[in-house]
């Protein structure tokens, strides 16, 4: 995608409107001749041959990174990913619980980038209070760490990372440090296994 396109021909929803809408209609895509980009759509019913169009404005991509974390029956935390979107994300705790008998739970959560101090107010994941009290960081067991804080009275998290040490995790600081009081938990990040 262009950067100054608003719309990305790669968006999965896109593709997906215009295999299921050829199965149904005729399809003509109109591109601009300037960006030889498209920018309407005209379906026509095949049998009446009547139409209608619709203009391709912008697009959203679920992309964002985002991590899946998984909590053992004693509350052992650590993460799964990156992945690329909070639904390719979902989607993967199937294979993760299939493969990981100690797993009890999963959520995905955005993951915040090391290079921006600043954690936004949607950035905070809820998970149920009897966790939020129990968690504990998993054995760091992976090359790579990611950092947890851990707001347990309010009984939310923000996961930070990845970390390519357990050095530069722990270094790391937000802007608003000690607001909320957060527990910080350096939790393990493993690698997405085939099939996910």
């Amino acid at each position: 995608m262009q950067p100054d396109y608003p719309f990305d021909t790669t968006n999965r929803a896109y593709q997906r409107f215009r295999s299921l809408a050829s199965d149904h209609f005729e399809v003509v895509v109109w591109d601009s001749a300037e960006t030889r980009r498209p920018t309407l759509i005209t379906l026509i019913d095949i049998g009446s041959r009547d139409a209608f169009s619709v203009a391709l404005l912008d697009s959203a991509e679920d992309r964002e990174p985002h991590v899946l974390l998984a909590v053992t029956a004693t509350a052992a935390l650590s993460v799964h990913g990156p992945i690329p979107g909070r639904a390719a994300t979902a989607d993967y705790a199937p294979h993760l619980a299939m493969h990981d008998a100690d797993i009890a739970a999963t959520v995905p959560v955005a993951l915040h980038h090391p290079s921006q101090p600043d954690i936004g107010d949607d950035e905070w994941t809820s998970v149920p209070r009897d966790i939020a009290h129990a968690a504990r960081a998993a054995a760091l067991d992976a090359a790579r760490v990611a950092l947890a804080l851990l707001d347990r009275d309010r009984a939310q998290l923000t996961v930070v990372g990845p970390f390519p040490s357990i050095d530069a995790a722990d270094a790391w600081r937000p802007t608003a440090d000690g607001r909320p009081p957060t527990d910080r938990l350096l939790l393990p990040v493993h690698p997405p296994t085939e099939g996910q």
